[in-house]
């Protein structure tokens, strides 16, 4: 659901230019498929509309009031324009400036700028990336001094002409595509909800692209987010798309062009390790050893790719179709770096937390080993309770910043498995193992995940 209330709708959206025509574009009715539908949907901005649009939210100028858009009419034009590869949808400015390498590529997005929906030209010229918006007045959508009745008829006009779009003589003659990543809303069906988290509902749902129908999870993103939460939700789906290991959740792709955004992700049938542990309170030792084992060596990926995953925890492993551990939830999640440093530790699991992050908000890959060691306890206790059973995050605090080990394995653990979590619970983090030292001591026979370059 976009971060908009529901929006009524008066805005024209007509004609567009043949996009295979590379000549200047002749002014007759070409409309695509969706134009059509969304011209269907149009409504002349009467002061009846203007009055029950007082409190919603508007695109384009000023200069012409009471012209709002619904919800209907964005998906209407977010699918007129996904017809056009150039077109990305909601992606912040951030994550595209990155796509356009060369001078003269473009492509176009949508953002919301004073809380009113724009749609931009992102175009790089001389080394640097230059935004700009459309504008709608009197029924035109405009960019710099031509005005025409769609955004497609705009592009086309300035990428065939090559005239320039900005007084410096920026042009946009190169059209960037989508990634191969990027999704269509309608080639999603979304199902039933199977859990939630900061930012978004995750549901069971179908992918049908390419012939092909698969089962997916669906992550989707919350309405009423802010600019800030939308970019982190992205870039959790671009940091997680690199990830390749059997030990951690695949990133199908993204889905952008519309609200609400979309994160498709690999299907983990068996739920969360917490609530599987929690169904089957019987498993064995060596199951529970090697639920622990999986999660260490998709540990050792991450770490070895420079990636803090900093909430490590059985609520945030998945069961895959063997039930071998997947790692996810990477919505906390920085990667790049060595060491990130908080000022204030807002909304953090405390009992997961390392003494260093405790002390001096100090987050590593040395403090996701920590957390687990926490975690190795929640396995084989089963889930049964959180860690530090009974105790306050002020009590469970304490042990963690005393200098001693702050719990025992449980009852039933194998000793090489409790000597992996003894060494977790290091409390200096220098003198703190690795996942590579852990993972040895866990599985003697098997070399970890080599690291990355």
């Amino acid at each position: 659901m976009y971060p908009y209330p529901s929006l009524t709708l008066a805005i024209f959206l007509t004609n567009s230019l043949n996009f295979r025509s590379r000549k200047p574009p002749a002014h007759k009715d070409t409309l695509t498929k969706s134009e059509k539908t969304a011209k269907k949907s149009l409504i002349v901005g009467s002061a009846d509309t203007q009055k029950s649009c007082m409190s919603q939210k508007s695109i384009g100028s000023s200069n012409a009031p009471g012209i709002v858009i619904t919800t209907k009419m964005d998906k209407e034009m977010g699918r007129a324009l996904s017809e056009h590869s150039w077109y990305h949808g909601l992606m912040p400015r951030e994550e595209i400036e990155e796509m356009l390498k060369e001078d003269d590529e473009f492509l176009v997005r949508k953002t919301d700028v004073k809380s009113e929906i724009k749609y931009t030209i992102s175009v790089r010229n001389k080394g640097r990336v230059r935004h700009i918006l459309f504008s709608y007045t009197n029924s035109k959508w405009c960019l710099r001094d031509q005005k025409m009745n769609s955004i497609i008829q705009l592009v086309e006009f300035y990428m065939n002409t090559k005239m320039p779009v900005q007084s410096d003589g920026t042009v946009c003659t190169k059209p960037v595509p989508r990634p191969e990543y990027y999704i269509l809303h309608d080639h999603i069906e979304v199902k039933e909800k199977l859990g939630g988290g900061a930012f978004g509902d995750v549901h069971r749902g179908i992918l049908k692209r390419c012939d092909e129908v698969t089962e997916v999870a669906v992550k989707k993103l919350k309405g009423q987010m802010l600019k800030k939460q939308r970019c982190e939700f992205i870039k959790e789906a671009r940091m997680t798309r690199k990830f390749v290991h059997k030990n951690i959740v695949r990133l199908i792709g993204i889905a952008p062009q519309e609200e609400p955004i979309m994160i498709v992700l690999e299907l983990a049938p068996g739920g969360s390790l917490k609530s599987h542990l929690k169904k089957h309170p019987d498993l064995t030792a060596e199951k529970l050893t090697n639920f622990t084992k999986d999660a260490c060596r998709g540990m050792c990926y991450l770490s070895g790719r420079k990636v803090i995953h900093r909430d490590i925890a059985a609520r945030n492993c998945l069961m895959g179709r063997n039930e071998e551990i997947k790692i996810s939830d990477f919505g906390l999640s920085v990667a790049n770096t060595d060491l990130l440093r908080l000022d204030k530790l807002k909304n953090m699991p405390i009992k997961w937390l390392a003494p260093e992050t405790l002390k001096k908000g100090e987050f590593s890959t040395k403090s996701d080993v920590w957390s687990f060691g926490v975690m190795i306890w929640e396995i084989f206790s089963h889930c049964k309770t959180d860690p530090f059973p009974g105790e306050t995050n002020a009590q469970a605090k304490a042990k963690i910043m005393s200098g001693n080990s702050p719990m025992s394995a449980p009852p039933g653990t194998p000793s090489v498995v409790s000597a992996s979590m003894m060494l977790c619970f290091t409390q200096d983090s220098v003198a703190r193992p690795e996942f590579d030292a852990i993972f040895k001591l866990l599985a003697p026979k098997e070399s970890p995940p080599p690291k990355e370059d």
